[in-house]
């Protein structure tokens, strides 16, 4: 009888299937294809029911059918794998990302929003609303009760207050 309680028995009687079929399907890493080819015999004995035929002749068609399917994707290709210049693909790759660069940009930004932070809360509005909200003075000023020259006199002050903090630091 094939179910799950006798899997392991089954396994190794199935086992010369498995590796006639792998046999015929090269392309794939041996040991890889293996562990594949076991996973899809624990399907066919969860899966199984006598009506399907033998458990042999189903086994056989799962795992066919794995892997024909599995050759019809396109097989990755390794970036150690020479290219016609006898370099590496990796060693070809070029990329224009500043990995590093990003990093140290996002750092800055990050030590800026901790800066901003400790302005007062009517600066920090202000300057959320000029440079979030691209907003002109005129129109923040409506918004916070202020006149424009009030808010630009404070945006200064901030942008000051932001360049002191950065020069100590």
């Amino acid at each position: 009888m094939i179910n799950i309680n006798n899997a392991v028995r089954i396994m190794d009687d199935y086992m010369p299937l498995i590796y006639a079929t792998i046999r015929r399907f090269n392309k794939f890493d041996r040991m890889e294809a293996i562990d594949e080819a076991k996973m899809v015999l624990m399907e066919a004995i969860l899966d199984y029911d006598e009506s399907k035929g033998s458990f042999g002749n189903y086994l056989k068609n799962m795992l066919n059918y794995y892997f024909w399917d599995k050759s019809k994707k396109p097989f990755p290709i390794s970036l150690d794998i020479e290219s016609g210049n006898g370099a590496s693909l990796k060693d070809d790759l070029v990329c224009d990302d500043d990995i590093e660069d990003d990093f140290f940009t996002k750092e800055k930004y990050k030590d800026l929003y901790a800066k901003i932070k400790r302005l007062d809360d009517k600066d920090i509005l202000i300057i959320k609303l000029k440079y979030w909200e691209n907003l002109s003075d005129k129109k923040i000023g409506e918004i916070m009760n202020l006149s424009a020259k009030t808010i630009r006199n404070r945006h200064s002050l901030a942008l000051k207050d932001l360049k002191e903090m950065m020069e100590v630091e």
